[in-house]
């Protein structure tokens, strides 16, 4: 990660993330601009990498009460498997604790197999599935105290 930098989300970086969003999801899974609008209002957790004057992933959380919620994290296919994802979520997992969250939570593919072992290592563990979260598919609920 030595060319990489982890640094907050500012509102330029949108058309990146959007760019991101419609590389690693498909049309009726992704986020539009008007859901990470909505998301901005929300005092969100936010961080993009940045590697070499490009930015390659982002992570997404909100924290209510003594919860935070990974909203969403995506890495650019050709940055994958260099532990970027890694560092994103440790990231936000540090920023959720320091807000006062007791507690993370996401929900994930139940098909996506590389994002559910990264979570199981960060001490997620699956808590339920949730029948057609996205469009046809289910989803688990994973969860980890912090």
């Amino acid at each position: 990660m030595s060319e990489c930098t982890i640094m907050p989300f500012q509102r330029d970086f949108l058309g990146d993330v959007l760019r991101i969003e419609e590389e690693c999801f498909g049309p009726r899974e992704r986020y539009s601009r008007r859901v990470f609008e909505w998301y901005l209002l929300l005092d969100p957790i936010f961080y993009i990498i940045d590697c070499s004057g490009e930015v390659v992933g982002y992570v997404l959380a909100v924290t209510y009460k003594d919860t935070c919620h990974i909203a969403s994290i995506a890495v650019r296919e050709k940055w994958r498997r260099r532990g970027l994802g890694k560092e994103l979520m440790s990231r936000v997992l540090s920023e959720c604790k320091f807000k006062g969250a007791r507690r993370a939570v996401l929900e994930v593919n139940v098909d996506n197999e590389p994002a559910i072992k990264l979570y199981m290592k960060l001490g997620f563990r699956v808590k339920e599935v949730i029948p057609k979260y996205y469009p046809g598919r289910d989803a688990y609920l994973m969860e980890r105290d912090l």
